[in-house]
């Protein structure tokens, strides 16, 4: 005869009734499993520690660098203001300057991240894509308070109006930042350091053109400024997110 499961857990029920259990060894046992299951379980770390032992076990030689750039920068455009530099040549060392700036946060990237460890720190804690977002955030917060520290200057010193002055230097960053992002997005398989030399000297030497032409930076047009910049800033972030995805996609994880 076949018996029905209901008629099998009655049966099993009634087994257990005659087996006289200690709740309290019961619950004994209960918390000696989940404490040893505890032990075991791999633990994982938050974002914020990787981020966190990425960047401090990662070779901080080039954020020296960069620092030491900012640093020096800022004398030597405070010492240009004693050798008689008009305006409009002090406005465009200031250009030349953002885009500098902008290029060099950029391929500390190129060395700090995309190179030699970076495939190992992408298949264990350390997610390349955060840190790289990550350092994006902080340099872009420290370049941008910089350069409003030079727009002010600027303003102060020469009478310039801060939105003019604002947008002649934010203008040229973001368009190094368009050229250093591509850059960084191409497989040039280790030619990235040239590229960005290659691109800064360019980059300066048309921002020199830029300001040396006959009422570039005059306020009449401060509008195609404007216009120049809100594009800027609509490329730069398209950039940003083609560096990301190609990163995600594992296509720019490893170029050095």
């Amino acid at each position: 005869m076949i018996m029905r499961d209901s008629e099998i857990k009655t049966l099993f029920a009634k087994a257990d009734e005659q087996v006289h259990v200690d709740e309290i060894r019961k619950q004994k046992t209960y918390y000696a499993m989940i404490e040893e299951m505890e032990k075991q379980r791999t633990p994982m770390m938050s974002t914020k520690n990787i981020l966190l032992h990425q960047f401090w076990y990662m070779d901080k030689l080039f954020f020296a660098v960069y620092g030491v750039l900012i640093c020096l920068g800022i004398i030597f455009i405070t010492a240009l203001q004693y050798t008689g530099l008009n305006q409009n040549g002090m406005i465009t060392v200031c250009m030349v300057g953002a885009g500098i700036l902008s290029i060099t946060s950029i391929s500390v990237i190129d060395k700090l991240f995309f190179g030699k460890m970076a495939e190992l720190g992408e298949s264990c804690y350390f997610n390349t894509k955060q840190c790289v977002a990550a350092w994006l955030v902080l340099s872009g917060m420290i370049n941008v308070m910089i350069l409003f520290l030079i727009a002010g200057y600027l303003n102060y010193h020469w009478r310039v109006g801060l939105l003019q002055v604002g947008l002649y230097i934010l203008t040229p960053y973001l368009v190094s930042s368009i050229t250093a992002l591509g850059i960084l997005s191409m497989e040039t398989r280790g030619k990235n350091s040239s590229l960005f030399g290659m691109s800064a000297i360019f980059l300066s030497i048309s921002y020199g053109v830029i300001g040396s032409i006959p009422r570039a930076l005059f306020v009449t047009t401060l509008w195609i400024w404007a216009v120049a910049f809100l594009v800027s800033g609509l490329l730069f972030v398209m950039q940003i997110k083609k560096l990301l995805s190609k990163m995600e996609k594992g296509e720019v994880l490893c170029t050095n």
